[in-house]
């Protein structure tokens, strides 16, 4: 089977359209029939169902069941492809979130200093998204965070590093600032700004709202933590969520939850991922920083 021919099918499916198609690739209509014509002689089956009056199509079972599996095929390749070329290179990659492993990676740069030539940053905001690009093998290694002490994924090799309340944020001439400790009671009657699904924040508020009987109407969602920290240092909503995102702002102050839950920090290595051997030899010293930093906190 022909790689091409899957990386076809699927956008002919995403499109709906044999004309868009091959326009897209820069071929002619029949190619993309010959395409789909070996795919069909490969699995030995019809995957769709031409509608000639309207000129449209409908996928077949077995289509389904391809275009379902297509897409992680592909990016499996792709991330085989990437894992190949690094092994040939002397690239480094380490993936974290800006606003929680920026705060962790100056304890680590002294070490880094042999690979910084060599290092390639991975930034994204969310957790989600970062173990997402782990689990896929687009990543070898990431400063990321989760809602539970132990992620239970077979790829995974964790080391904690951190773990850190949620705490309840709001501006500082807010009627709660000065407040030593704040409990669920205290906050029945206030707005609140939490970060959407992409995170691993909305998980972990939405757990805590639905057993502290918070009203969804109390609550707005936004993707961008720079947006949720206007909210709350405007004084218009408060804000649950550790006290890395809102780090350095004069305009928001933090205070203690009571029975807060926890968000908690590790070093992520993908057990999958073959890297080069400088790449290892990188995975191996944050090991060992991360494997000490754990020693000298217990």
């Amino acid at each position: 089977m022909k790689i091409q021919d899957l990386i076809y099918f699927k956008y002919l499916v995403d499109c709906s359209s044999f004309t868009k198609t091959a326009e897209a690739f820069y071929v002619s209509q029949p190619s993309i029939s010959l395409s789909l014509k070996r795919l069909e002689d490969e699995f030995n089956t019809k995957l769709i169902t031409r509608d000639l009056s309207t000129k449209s199509f409908h996928l077949k079972p077995a289509g389904e069941i391809l275009y379902k599996n297509a897409g992680t095929v592909l990016d499996l390749l792709a991330a085989t492809k990437k894992e190949m070329e690094n092994t040939e290179t002397r690239t480094v990659q380490l993936g974290f979130l800006p606003t929680i492993g920026g705060f962790y990676l100056p304890n680590l740069m002294p070490s880094m200093s042999k690979f910084i030539s060599n290092l390639q940053l991975v930034e994204e905001e969310s957790s989600e998204v970062m173990m997402d690009l782990l689990r896929e093998n687009k990543l070898p290694i990431a400063i990321s965070g989760g809602d539970s002490p132990k992620i239970e994924e077979p790829w995974v090799e964790q080391y904690l590093i951190d773990e850190r309340p949620l705490q309840v944020c709001v501006a500082p001439d807010h009627p709660l600032a000065k407040e030593s400790l704040i409990t669920a009671e205290m906050l029945s009657d206030y707005s609140f700004i939490c970060l959407d699904k992409e995170y691993t924040h909305y998980t972990m508020f939405e757990r805590w709202a639905q057993a502290n009987q918070i009203n969804p109407s109390q609550v707005s969602y936004t993707k961008e933590i720079q947006t949720a920290g206007s909210f709350i240092s405007s004084g218009v909503s408060i804000g649950i969520m550790i006290d890395l995102l809102v780090k350095n702002r004069t305009d928001i102050v933090t205070i203690p939850l009571e029975n807060a839950p926890k968000f908690y920090i590790s070093l992520v290595v993908n057990k999958k991922a073959v890297g080069n051997p400088l790449q290892q030899e990188f995975n191996q010293t944050l090991i060992d920083i991360a494997t000490q930093r754990t020693k000298q906190a217990s």
